[in-house]
């Protein structure tokens, strides 16, 4: 997304529901040369954030440890693991109650 305006990051994320979604936004600011707490700010501003992204985020300040150069935050990258076994699971049990 290089050179594009801030205003377009922002266009897209007036509501942010998940960590995901906060990560993304706040490593495109930091990309685009702000610091960790004018990019806080700005996000802060701008955008309707969830008790959760609140919380896990800004209120632990966990948004400090992001740079623009990660990839997904450990956490998350937890989270998307137990789902996908989940989903594994329940498509496995499925297939098993077909095949019966």
């Amino acid at each position: 997304m290089g050179n594009c305006p801030v205003e377009k990051y922002l266009e897209c994320c007036s509501e942010i529901n998940d960590r995901f979604s906060f990560d993304l936004l706040l490593r495109k600011l930091l990309e685009e040369g702000y610091e960790h707490e004018m990019a806080k700010d700005i996000i802060i501003h701008n955008c309707s954030l969830s008790l959760l992204v609140w919380q896990e985020r800004i209120h632990n300040e966990f948004y400090l440890e992001i740079t623009e150069n990660d990839g997904m935050a450990e956490d998350l990258m937890e989270l998307a693991n137990e789902l996908t076994k989940e989903h594994l699971a329940m498509v496995n049990w499925k297939r098993y109650w077909e095949w019966k």
